[in-house]
């Protein structure tokens, strides 16, 4: 894809067009801002879609980091392919069924820099780390190392306290406009599952991925995270998937914080070892990648899962926490109700006979 239409203008550009466009199919909203100004878009799909959709909330996003141009393409092609495909059975359950948020770029200051070539970082955002009026070279937060879930636990291992670093996780949980931009809309849709595209390698990774954060047992997660692994296709860049904990130590992630906010079954998706140069090779690794969130709301599908909601005597939804008997959790986890409907939607590990309870306060 050439490096113009990967631009935070053309992005916008590109979205407005396909909701309008696509006016049953898709509705184009702004999460937030960046420190630079700039719109932080999310279009979101399915068949007849309204503001307060009823359906599970699925999430797919890229270039948390800048540089990381590959994972905008990802996105992109997800939304083309689902917006293209309402004719083909496999395309139609998903927006029959499914309430899908792409938003391609989450960090459209860190895009903007790295294509113009600016004297930043390619992974971070536009933070004024010294508070001096303009954005130096080691400005700028690592946004996937400023979530809150154990924001900073692991010290300099994890991310880093120091604002010159490529890692650094910015001076409080949730300090950036863009982080919260994120995690105002998951408090809202309680995302069901999620994917965040990155690029550096090829791999899946499943939460928690922390070290010293207790997954739960079984962990759902991962269990489909490798059966995920197992069925895709094989990747053009020479390295086939395979599902890890993580890549090297962590905090602060994305990941970890949907994970244990709302239960949701939230991946990262390492989708190229580097950016491709031709466009066959970016075609060739489009249609590898393609495959990961298909199969992952097929299997949210298929099941096995369980969804439902919760009211109370009126038929009014109440926010209730939902458990299964057979899971037990470690973390303090408190996996809510939606709260303007009373949903909930989970993936569940294996087939079998499951407990459920509803907690009202």
């Amino acid at each position: 894809m050439p490096t113009s239409t990967r631009s935070p203008d053309a992005v916008l550009a590109k979205l407005t067009e396909y909701a309008q466009r696509f006016p049953s199919f898709a509705r184009l909203e702004e999460l937030g801002t960046t420190h630079e100004g700039r719109p932080i878009p999310c279009l979101c799909i399915g068949r007849d879609v309204q503001p307060s959709d009823p359906r599970p909330s699925m999430l797919l996003n890229g270039a948390h980091h800048g540089g990381e141009l590959a994972s905008i393409d990802v996105v992109l092609d997800a939304i083309d392919t689902l917006l293209g495909g309402a004719d083909d059975p496999r395309i139609a359950r998903f927006l029959d069924e499914l309430c899908i948020f792409c938003v391609p770029q989450v960090n459209p200051d860190g895009v903007y820099s790295v294509l113009h070539d600016l004297a930043r970082g390619d992974r971070k955002n536009a933070r004024d780390n010294n508070d001096n009026g303009r954005i130096d070279d080691h400005d700028g937060v690592d946004l996937n190392r400023n979530y809150p879930f154990r924001w900073g636990a692991l010290g300099e291992r994890g991310s880093s306290k120091d604002p010159k670093s490529v890692y650094y996780r910015g001076p409080a949980a949730a300090s950036e406009p863009e982080t919260q931009a994120m995690m105002r809309w998951a408090e809202r849709e309680h995302p069901t599952a999620s994917i965040s595209y990155h690029t550096g390698t090829v791999t899946i990774l499943a939460p928690y991925t922390i070290p010293g954060a207790q997954s739960p047992e079984p962990n759902e997660a991962w269990e489909v995270a490798a059966a995920l692994a197992a069925a895709m296709p094989p990747h053009p860049q020479g390295r086939n998937f395979a599902v890890q904990k993580n890549l090297y130590p962590v905090d602060g992630t994305d990941q970890d914080w949907l994970r244990h906010g709302f239960g949701t079954l939230a991946l990262i998706v390492e989708c190229a070892r580097s950016t491709p140069t031709s466009a066959d090779e970016r075609a060739a690794l489009i249609r590898t990648v393609r495959d990961s969130w298909m199969l992952l709301f097929e299997r949210f599908l298929d099941g096995p899962s369980v969804s439902g909601t919760v009211r109370n005597e009126h038929g009014q939804p109440v926010r209730a926490e939902i458990t299964i008997a057979e899971q037990t959790l470690h973390e303090g986890e408190r996996w809510t109700t939606r709260p303007r409907d009373g949903r909930f939607d989970r993936f569940l590990p294996a087939p079998g006979r499951y407990t459920l309870r509803a907690r009202v306060e």
